[in-house]
């Protein structure tokens, strides 16, 4: 259904009879540099339509450098198609890809995120895939939650749903599980499983919250990057 109506709107625009003069601009945006495509309405204000890209560096204090970049395409001044989030600094990495309908994020999203813990001399790295409907998680969601195996199910409503499960590790109790059983938004069960001892403990969700905790990180620190375009970020999940 996404790819119907992403072919929908391109052949749409192709044949529409209305054809607008395009200009380009490439220049000063928002602290950065900006270059993309518009056309100017009845108001002459400039609607985004087209090829976009934008840059940003900023120094905020000596050795302390950030940058990011975004790539898209606008249709009549909403997001659409493949967008790329990259942001960088000195010991962390971003990466965000995600589809946009007209603004809504729909579709495939993939987000990656390395970060040197130096206070554990390790790195840390998150590596999820999933799939957005109106800007709602729906089905699988997996891959690494900060170094440990994550899965997670989630209905069409976007609720939490089925076997939710992540891997863990600690000195202490060495490797390790946590496991919820959800139905339709409603939890049904929370244990840890402790590899080592042999035995199971109930605890308390958490799960739902460490997923919300990276959509909110995708929403202010990467999608925030370039907000114009846009009808909201992810939602996040609901739990009874």
């Amino acid at each position: 259904m996404n790819q119907f109506n992403h072919l929908r709107l391109r052949l749409k625009r192709f044949f529409s009879p209305n054809k607008r003069t395009h200009y380009l601009y490439d220049g000063p945006y928002y602290g950065g540099k900006s270059s993309y495509s518009y056309y100017l309405d009845s108001d002459e204000t400039r609607i985004l339509d087209g090829p976009f890209e934008f840059r940003l560096n900023s120094d905020r204090c000596p050795g302390d450098i950030h940058r990011s970049v975004v790539r898209g395409s606008f249709v009549d001044g909403l997001k659409n198609g493949l967008w790329t989030f990259f942001y960088r600094s000195d010991d962390k990495k971003l990466k965000l890809t995600v589809n946009f309908f007209n603004g809504l994020i729909d579709g495939k999203v993939n987000f990656e995120q390395v970060e040197d813990n130096s206070d554990k001399d390790e790195l840390s790295s998150t590596k999820l895939s999933f799939v957005a409907n109106q800007r709602h998680i729906v089905g699988e969601v997996c891959g690494l939650l900060r170094n440990f195996k994550f899965c997670a199910m989630l209905d069409d409503n976007g609720r939490p749903h089925k076997t939710w499960s992540r891997k863990c590790y600690d000195r202490e109790n060495g490797e390790w599980r946590i496991v919820e059983e959800w139905n339709h938004g409603h939890l049904e069960k929370a244990e840890r499983q402790m590899t080592i001892y042999g035995r199971t403990e109930r605890i308390n969700p958490s799960l739902c919250q460490q997923l919300n905790e990276l959509i909110d990180n995708i929403n202010n620190n990467m999608l925030s990057i370039v907000q114009h375009g846009s009808l909201g970020g992810l939602a996040n999940i609901p739990a009874v």
